[in-house]
């Protein structure tokens, strides 16, 4: 008879130390380690494109742009939590942990074959759940599609983009592209 593997699980704290060594990139949920696989030609030129617009944007604002190396806590109802989010707007002055953002303004996920399911759902929970996310923006690689996810008094609604000249708006740090704009590096897709 076969013996059934053992889980292995670490403390947040155990976590955050083991990242800052590790070789190969890892997000954490309720005790368990994800290692992040490599991402495609098209999921690196969006991401850089995003994160470049964004940047630019943000030049002598309180707000900053990250790009895939840097972990948001998106801890919830009980759940400890740590992602690697493809591209994150901050605007805050804590620098309370050089690796981790805790109040995040925007967040953006580029889909791909294996992760849109968890972007879309698991990743959707704790995203928006963070205190202060204003805008969680998931970018399709594979055709011309933003799907925004904006707080209002409300709740959470969502605007699908799907037409070259559709425009992404995000209020809470007033920056605009055109979805034309954001994929004009990606071969194939337009």
């Amino acid at each position: 008879m076969a013996q059934a593997e053992q889980l292995q699980f670490m403390t947040p704290e155990a976590y955050l130390a083991f990242e800052q060594q590790a070789d190969q990139r890892h997000e954490y949920v309720n005790g368990l380690i994800i290692a992040m696989a490599g991402a495609s030609r098209r999921h690196n030129l969006l991401t850089l494109a995003f994160a470049s617009l964004l940047r630019a944007h943000l030049q002598g604002s309180p707000c900053r742009a990250y790009s895939s190396d840097m972990k948001v806590n998106a801890s919830h109802k009980g759940n400890d939590v740590f992602y690697y989010p493809d591209v994150m707007v901050a605007c805050n002055d804590s620098d309370q942990n050089a690796y981790v953002e805790d109040q995040p303004t925007v967040i953006a996920e580029v889909l791909s074959p294996t992760t849109e399911a968890r972007d879309r759902m698991e990743k959707l929970a704790a995203y928006t759940a963070i205190k202060g996310l204003k805008e969680y923006v998931l970018i399709h690689q594979d055709k011309i599609a933003v799907d925004l996810y904006q707080s209002t008094d409300s709740g959470w609604e969502i605007i699908r983009l799907k037409q070259e000249t559709d425009t992404l708006q995000l209020h809470s740090i007033g920056f605009s592209v055109t979805l034309r704009e954001l994929y004009e590096d990606v071969v194939g897709v337009l």
